[in-house]
């Protein structure tokens, strides 16, 4: 919910050196590698899902939370009173509250499988609001495509067509379909999100420090604490399934192959962009790391005919190598899908929140689903005519040996620059960029802010015990103090009532 790039004060004073040193191309490599995260989650496909999550539920939530107030039932956790309601009615009859915590756990523990398949273990023992897999992801889908179209799609015309789907699911529930029924035995990976994240993010940094240093090694980079736990997870399970063994350099093409991969893997299409085209492989064809697994397993069929497919890192083999990847796994190709996201420029809302883009300056109305969705789209028009660049970023980003001119690399980065920064006293910031108005920038700043952590007070009064918590020293840093009655004003003039007025169970 923080969407924040920090960064440690000896990277950021590096960073600001004018001599390009090898301090400042380690602190350069440590930009780059968050940076990625940004895209992850603004850029891909899942990432950008995900990344509504949140405000999906507020969105969706918000006329229930209305009514329980109206009701008189104003008590935190709402858990907590569902629970105490039931032990002494024995009974869950209050609507309102069903539909509150039904959307929080199937939205909650979509999250919690995808960071992490294994979480699954864990999620499966929550036998009251945990009813399977597939329905948790349809709920995903729905709720975060469904807030997408209150911005963008309010005529239905061109976002898959969610209210489609619910006889489809159900349909799976009939047939027994794995992961669709409560307690099936579905195929999981051995990993998920938080495991592709890290391992793309850290292979793009090193090989961004290699090309500055051919010299250097694995070995070298497993010495100096880079590669180790969560950041070499994902590499090693690509390693185990397909066999090809730990390379000694890491501009070789494992490396090449392995970063396309991630790439493909969080850019799943069956339910976004496009609409469903396998309602039963519903949960494998759009799980992270489900499809990482079985494009694993696809390159262990042809491990040498593979590696030949990566020799310059450029456009044409990251085209070939997308679309033979995603098939082989039964899927539509990621690329080939960012077309589809391109059309929707000459709707009207879309046309309407692009310009808002191109000034940074964005209406309050669903603020942070308009900025995250013009930022997902700027990203897919300039990975659509430079796929390679931001597949393997690491590799392109130094001037000398790339198939991409040095010039468009920089303006790429620079463009999709994460929008929010920390600052050496603490505070979070806006990055300010070249040719937008500082004012426009620091507004839809503040105003994207005020929606996130009425997000965070929403979830909160959901599912955390005790009081409220006002911890946002991660925003404003010595501020707080003043800051916290600007935070409760805004959640007043939301619900019409006050945070203390609000019962603590």
């Amino acid at each position: 919910m923080e969407f924040v790039l920090r960064l440690r004060d000896d990277v950021r004073k590096a960073l600001n050196d004018d001599e390009m040193d090898f301090v400042k191309i380690q602190a350069s490599s440590t930009s780059l590698h968050e940076n990625i995260h940004w895209w992850q989650h603004v850029g891909s496909n899942f990432g950008f899902l995900f990344s509504l999550a949140y405000p999906a539920f507020a969105h969706k939530t918000f006329d229930n939370l209305k009514n329980i107030i109206s009701l008189g039932l104003t008590y935190k956790p709402i858990t907590k009173y569902d629970k105490d309601y039931y032990d002494k009615n024995g009974k869950s009859d209050i609507a309102d509250i069903n539909i509150i915590l039904n959307n929080y756990h199937d939205l909650e523990y979509a999250k919690i499988f995808a960071l992490d398949n294994k979480n699954i273990t864990e999620i499966i023992k929550d036998r009251k609001f945990f009813i399977n897999v597939g329905h948790c992801y349809f709920i995903f889908w729905t709720s975060t495509i469904n807030s997408i179209a209150g911005s963008i799609d309010r005529e239905r015309r061109f976002l898959p067509n969610i209210d489609n789907w619910p006889p489809y699911f159900k349909l799976l529930t009939e047939r027994n379909i794995d992961g669709f029924v409560t307690d099936s035995s579905m195929h999981i990976s051995p990993l998920g999100i938080k495991a592709i994240y890290e391992g793309q993010a850290v292979f793009n940094q090193i090989q961004y420090l290699t090309r500055y240093s051919p010299d250097l090694t694995y070995a070298d980079f497993e010495n100096i604490g880079l590669l180790h736990g969560i950041y070499i997870e994902a590499f090693e399970i690509f390693l185990s399934i397909t066999g090809y063994k730990k390379p000694s350099n890491v501009l070789d093409p494992i490396v090449g192959l392995f970063l396309i991969i991630c790439d493909i893997s969080i850019n799943p299409n069956n339910g976004f962009p496009l609409d469903i085209y396998d309602y039963e492989n519903f949960i494998k064809k759009n799980d992270p790391g489900i499809r990482f697994y079985f494009l694993c397993i696809s390159i262990q069929k042809n491990t040498a005919e593979y590696l030949k497919k990566i020799n310059l890192y450029s456009k044409e083999e990251y085209i070939i190598l997308s679309k033979e990847l995603s098939e082989s796994i039964g899927c539509k190709c990621s690329y080939e899908s960012i077309l589809e996201v391109l059309k929707w420029q000459n709707e009207k809302y879309v046309a309407q929140i692009l310009n808002e883009e191109i000034d940074l300056k964005f209406i309050n109305e669903n603020l942070p689903i308009r900025l995250m969705f013009s930022k997902y789209f700027r990203f897919q028009e300039d990975k659509y005519n430079y796929p390679n660049v931001f597949c393997w970023i690491g590799f392109h980003s130094i001037s000398t040996n790339s198939n991409v001119e040095f010039e468009i690399v920089d303006s790429l980065f620079k463009k999709h620059h994460a929008l929010f920064t920390d600052d050496y006293d603490g505070e979070i910031k806006p990055v300010l960029f070249e040719g937008r108005k500082d004012e426009n920038i620091i507004e839809s700043f503040n105003n994207f802010y005020n929606f996130n952590l009425l997000y965070d007070l929403i979830l909160q009064w959901v599912d955390k015990e005790g009081e409220f918590k006002f911890n946002y020293k991660w925003i404003v840093n010595e501020r707080e103090k003043e800051f916290i009655p600007i935070v409760k004003e805004n959640f007043k003039m939301q619900f019409g009532i006050s945070l203390d007025d609000i019962k603590i169970l």
